[in-house]
């Protein structure tokens, strides 16, 4: 599944958050607070913008006039304002990606919320190729990842400092940008590239597609997550409301026409999160800062 395919789910959230499995659909809501969420759109950024705003439209009506759950929405191209208006109440609950989470707001400021669960984790892998006498020595290669992505950009930013005392660009090694996993492990596997990261449920869906596909590398390293688009509350948000509106995701996949949804879109289930999920990427932006200063402290000794 590509970024861009499994992010179509987070586009369903208003229906998320309104499916009634134990709560009747003419609940009231028990405060009189408004779910206000602002979308990054950074990750929804292969997908037609006028159709996400319109269906947005759709189901935000659906959701106040059938459940009674008060919410509107704002998108946003740029990080500063979404930020400026969070901080302003204009935006309580974020939907993002994991890095964007990470470098603008800080783990107190954020309450709980909701995420999609894969058949298999999102972890990163970096694959060479079977058989390279030096895999894990990154100077002068060829290293396919998908384009755009700040975590997959973060950790290979911080393995070449670590390995080498340098950035990525000084060793030098050169990045192939790909727009899905499986045409990373293509180029592996046809040797057009020396490495490639990929996700985990990316290969495992590459290879159902295509089974030569598990024989293009073997994983030198990786770094451990479930997935990297959330969406959170703001810790501002009354705990009542909060679980108001969060109330049916737990037991969406029970439901026929849930379990229908979450098939078309390749998704096992969605659930429950809070900000602790976060800390795989606090960890390796906390990781890359600090031997980012390093290799600079010693390129200033005399």
């Amino acid at each position: 599944m590509t970024v861009a395919r499994g992010f179509l789910l987070w586009l369903l959230w208003p229906l998320l958050l309104a499916w009634p499995v134990h709560a009747a659909p003419d609940t009231a809501a028990p405060t009189t607070e408004t779910a206000r969420v602002g979308m990054y759109m950074k990750i929804a950024r292969d997908l037609n913008r006028s159709d996400i705003r319109a269906a947005f439209e759709v189901w935000t009506e659906e959701l106040m006039r059938k459940f009674q759950v008060p919410s509107e929405i704002r998108y946003y191209s740029d990080v500063e304002t979404l930020r400026r208006d969070f901080d302003a109440g204009r935006v309580n609950l974020v939907i993002a990606d994991a890095m964007t989470f990470v470098r603008h707001f800080k783990p107190e400021e954020l309450a709980d919320g909701f995420t999609t669960k894969l058949p298999t984790d999102a972890s990163l892998l970096l694959l060479a190729r079977p058989g390279s006498s030096d895999a894990r020595q990154l100077i002068n290669k060829r290293i396919a990842r998908l384009e755009d992505d700040d975590v997959s950009g973060t950790f290979l930013e911080t393995l070449c400092l670590r390995r080498a005392g340098k950035s990525c660009a000084a060793l030098p090694v050169t990045f192939v940008g790909v727009p899905n996993n499986h045409q990373a492990l293509t180029r592996l596997l046809f040797g057009q590239v020396d490495l490639a990261l990929v996700n985990q449920h990316g290969w495992d869906t590459a290879v159902e597609l295509n089974p030569q596909l598990k024989q293009a590398g073997v994983v030198v390293d990786r770094m451990n997550f479930e997935t990297q688009f959330f969406g959170f509350y703001s810790a501002g948000v009354s705990p009542e409301f909060r679980r108001f509106s969060l109330r049916a995701i737990p037991n969406m996949h029970l439901e026929p026409r849930g379990r229908q949804m979450l098939d078309v879109f390749k998704t096992d289930r969605v659930a429950p999160a809070d900000p602790t999920i976060l800390k795989p990427f606090y960890q390796l932006e906390r990781d890359y800062r600090e031997l980012k200063a390093q290799v600079a402290r010693k390129g200033r000794k005399p």
